[in-house]
């Protein structure tokens, strides 16, 4: 039972830390080493090598492909390949991205498999594994008719249904030592491991569709200028606006404005101007300015000759001859807390007749695109925190389940072998070498004879005296006694019923009549 044990926790330890897996083979990519349904077992290795078979996580989320490494190395990625495939897989997995390696291969396996890929499988195969021992039929010998009347009340006590069922499972594992107690709750731990798992791992698909993230909010900056000029044959108005061009002989000033709309955040506005030579200087139009509205707007003057003799002036100190031009590069920033920042380049340029739009846009738009939907595999969550995905946890749900029918079989076996036995015939299959077979003897008279309520009281008594168990037949019952020091240990099996706990009588034999006296259930 202690190596029972230890090879429970092995498997169990294999199991939560993914150093063993399986795979159910569909296709027809690895024939003739595997077909349809076979079932591989795989295990986790540190390195793996060229003409392995080997299984890694495959595109789809909770494939596995098992396939032979044909090239490679587990640094760079190995280069895999089914062995009835004329082209190698697509991904090209490293050492870390292997499942395992295939260890143990059951032709067909995963034809029994499938029935226990759902809750009701598994459910049901947990019931066999716990309600098993409760419900082993007994063989029982017809009992005649003249004795049935009797056997009513202790029938009756027989058929008190459900509760007494648990009764009696629970009486048959406490009868059990130790260490089979301790296995069979090993078993019983593994196996509701198994079903939560089970339960967490079917209750829904193996992937989840996670809606994308809510967009950005969009936000925007437009730049807008004008300008009053006198009535003229340039323009059909007194008032110039963007687009159009501002000639300096009818207006040498315009007022430019930038306005955003979007996220309250913090705005500024800059220009850099440059007039050809290489020189450039820049100016803050509208230095940082927070704002909480939804929308802002920076109106600026522009007076074209100061803007020129500025430009001019820098030539002249470089010794280059003056253009009478200045070209204008505006940039206009907003910062808004968790966006990213958005800056409006626009570039004017004026020279010795207009302003006009020398490069960019008027309007800066920052629209974020929406993304789609995207197919993830499923995690299984516990209070907020995910531990494993839901193929993960059909894996080691089933492991869970054979590693506990595993434990549940050797504790059933071991059991069996403690059942006691209520039959000639079992007694003779399994204590043949403790009995002689003797003619029917009368006890001695005056010595005591003491009655033994199973079995293996009478085995252990025999093999404390060092005394052979003598037996006989007699027309009603079975005889099987052991003589030691003046005293009889005898256990009967009556042959017209089933063995009958009895109370252990000293029965004292004298001429003249059998006298009984209460005794300890069990002599030691």
């Amino acid at each position: 039972m202690a190596a029972i044990l230890g090879m429970a926790a092995i498997g169990a330890w294999a199991i939560m830390t993914e150093r063993v897996g399986y795979v159910v083979t569909h296709g027809t990519s690895m024939n003739p080493v595997y077909y349809q349904d076979d079932l591989v077992f795989v295990m986790k290795a540190d390195s793996y090598h060229v003409g392995q078979i080997a299984a890694y996580h495959g595109e789809s989320p909770g494939q596995r492909v098992l396939h032979r490494i044909i090239g490679g190395d587990g640094s760079a990625g190995f280069v895999i390949k089914g062995d009835n495939n004329e082209s190698v897989d697509p991904l090209t997995p490293t050492t870390e991205d292997m499942i395992g390696r295939a260890v143990l291969h059951i032709p067909h396996g995963g034809i029994w498999l499938k029935p226990l890929l759902g809750p009701s499988g598994l459910g049901m195969l947990s019931f066999l594994v716990i309600g098993g021992r409760a419900a082993t039929a007994r063989t029982r010998r017809e009992i005649p008719r003249g004795r049935r009347k009797k056997k009513v009340k202790a029938m009756s006590t027989r058929q008190g249904g459900s509760w007494a069922t648990v009764v009696t499972a629970v009486t048959a594992v406490r009868r059990l030592s130790l260490m089979l107690r301790a296995a069979a709750v090993v078993a019983a731990i593994l196996t509701l491991c198994a079903l939560t798992l089970g339960v967490l791992g079917w209750m829904k698909p193996l992937v989840e569709t996670r809606p994308a993230a809510a967009p950005a909010p969009s936000r925007s900056i437009t730049y807008s200028y004008s300008a009053k000029v006198p009535k003229s044959a340039a323009y059909d108005n007194t008032t110039v606006n963007s687009p159009d061009p501002v000639f300096r002989k009818l207006a040498d000033r315009a007022n430019l404005n930038a306005r955003y709309e979007g996220p309250a955040g913090r705005f500024k506005l800059g220009a850099t101007l440059t007039n050809g030579t290489g020189w450039h200087t820049t100016m803050t139009l509208v230095s940082e300015t927070s704002f909480t509205s939804t929308t802002f707007d920076a109106t600026v003057p522009l007076d074209f000759s100061a803007l020129v003799d500025r430009a001019d002036n820098a030539s002249r100190a470089i010794g280059a001859s003056p253009t009478g031009a200045v070209t204008i590069a505006l940039t206009a920033q907003v910062s808004s807390p968790g966006l990213a920042t958005l800056a409006a380049p626009l570039q004017i340029g004026i020279n010795r007749f207009a302003m006009t739009l020398s490069e960019g846009k008027f309007k800066t738009e920052a629209v974020a695109a929406v993304a789609p939907d995207t197919v993830v595999p499923r995690e299984i969550s516990i209070l907020g925190h995910s531990f494993m995905t839901a193929s993960v946890a059909r894996s080691r749900a089933i492991l869970l389940l054979i590693a506990a029918a595993a434990v549940a079989a050797a504790v059933a076996l071991a059991a069996l072998r403690r059942l006691p036995v209520r039959t000639r015939a079992e007694i003779e299959r399994r204590y043949p070498n403790l009995l002689v077979q003797v003619e029917p003897m009368a006890s001695p008279p005056g010595k005591p004879v003491v009655n033994v309520d199973n079995f293996p009281a009478l085995v252990r008594l025999s093999e404390k005296y060092g005394q052979m168990i003598l037996t006989w037949r007699r027309p009603d019952a079975d005889d099987f006694v052991v003589r030691d020091e003046g005293i009889t240990y005898r256990y009967r099996v009556p042959l017209d019923d089933e063995p009958t706990l009895q109370n252990v009588d000293f029965i004292n034999r004298t001429t003249s009549g059998t006298h009984r006296h209460k005794a300890p259930t069990q002599a030691s």
